[in-house]
């Protein structure tokens, strides 16, 4: 078993930390420039996600949701508050990031300028000297920490904590590398000589897991950022399955052994796979079972590796037939009837068949039997 911090032993820069005493980043060796004063950022976690606020309101709750542009409630104005603090604020408002000194949970309210409402920032060298440690002035020995229930709350520092290591985007930035991507443990004891592929493909699997929320979920749930990729000798048929551990709650996929040592130039697959990890906690993941393996293998096809996805079908397939006819379907239809959001649109809502006339005018059976095979 691969520890889930392993790849995460980043070390702290030279800053002395006194509990309670603000010192600011210009103690650390800071490669990355500190904040511009009044201007708007995201913070997206090194775990996954990004720092959203709930409600305007004090009294909102501090959340971590995926990474969406278009949200502008995981937008924040941080200021500089003098002596190397600054406060988080939700914008236009007074309302900042703010420590419950009893609880240690995180909230949004009305800011006084009280010590547990402005945090010192700390550069580290995560993500080539990109991520900051936010510690509470209040307790300079917590930093704030993505909860593994999508909350906030703030823990003992520790600079090799994925879940503790944030980026500061300006507003007008793109998506940055680490937003959204997940950590991903790895258990090949079953097949030891696997083990570098394995690796191999979960830094694939991990630098692709944004690009799949941003093509079908954009933030419409939270998608889970910590899941297991599993060698299992039990799988014989299958290349791989997803499933939840009811034991400990945690997102697994289950990789058929066999079928990898003969197919070491496969990814895709995987990728298939963790497109269901990412719609897991998607409220319309009821839907019919073909339209969820479609959408996995669209994503797979026509995206991760574009023009590998079937275009000739037989008698037998229909636009339900799932898998690569299901792909092929909602390819055709989004391009000719210049619908980019169709998979966004299939994904997000309960499906009931109606969703096509209302986009194009046409039943399914039209469309499939339009489409060229």
């Amino acid at each position: 078993m691969i520890t889930r911090r392993a790849a995460a032993a980043a070390v702290l820069t030279a800053a002395t930390v006194v509990s309670g005493t603000a010192l600011g980043a210009q103690s650390a060796s800071a490669a990355e420039s500190l904040p511009v004063s009044g201007a708007d950022y995201r913070i997206s976690s090194y775990a996954g996600g990004a720092l959203q606020w709930v409600s305007p309101n004090a009294g909102g709750d501090v959340v971590v949701r995926d990474w969406n542009e278009s949200s502008v409630q995981q937008t924040w104005t941080i200021r500089d508050e003098g002596n190397g603090t600054w406060s988080i604020k939700v914008p236009g408002t007074n309302n900042a990031v703010d420590r419950d000194r009893g609880r240690n949970t995180v909230g949004s309210w009305n800011y006084i300028g009280a010590d547990n409402q402005r945090w010192w920032l700390e550069n580290t060298s995560t993500g080539n000297g990109r991520a900051w440690l936010l510690h509470s002035v209040s307790d300079g020995n917590l930093c704030l920490t993505r909860g593994a229930d999508l909350g906030t709350t703030v823990t003992g520092c520790n600079a090799g904590d994925l879940a503790q290591s944030w980026n500061l985007d300006r507003n007008t930035a793109t998506t940055p590398p680490t937003a959204g991507r997940p950590t991903i443990d790895l258990d090949y004891s079953q097949a030891p000589d696997l083990g570098p592929w394995l690796e191999q493909q979960k830094r694939t699997v991990a630098d692709y897991y944004p690009k799949i929320s941003s093509l079908i979920t954009r933030g419409a749930f939270a998608a889970p950022t910590y899941f297991r990729i599993i060698m299992d000798p039990t799988l014989t048929k299958n290349p791989a399955y997803t499933t939840k551990n009811l034991g400990n709650g945690v997102m697994e996929i289950h990789v058929n052994i066999g079928y990898t040592r003969a197919n070491k130039g496969d990814t895709g697959f995987l990728v298939h796979e963790a497109v269901h990890v990412a719609v897991w906690n998607n409220p319309a993941r009821g839907h019919d079972w073909w339209l969820g393996e479609g959408l996995a293998d669209w994503v797979r096809d026509y995206n991760f590796q574009p023009g590998t996805g079937a275009q000739h079908f037989g008698p037998d397939d229909h636009y339900d037939s799932g898998y690569q006819a299901t792909a092929r379907f909602i390819d055709y239809v989004s391009k000719t009837y210049n619908q980019p959001d169709l998979a966004y649109r299939l994904n997000t809502t309960d499906y009931d068949g109606s969703i096509w006339a209302r986009l194009t005018g046409k039943s399914p059976e039209q469309l499939w039997n339009e489409m060229p095979k």
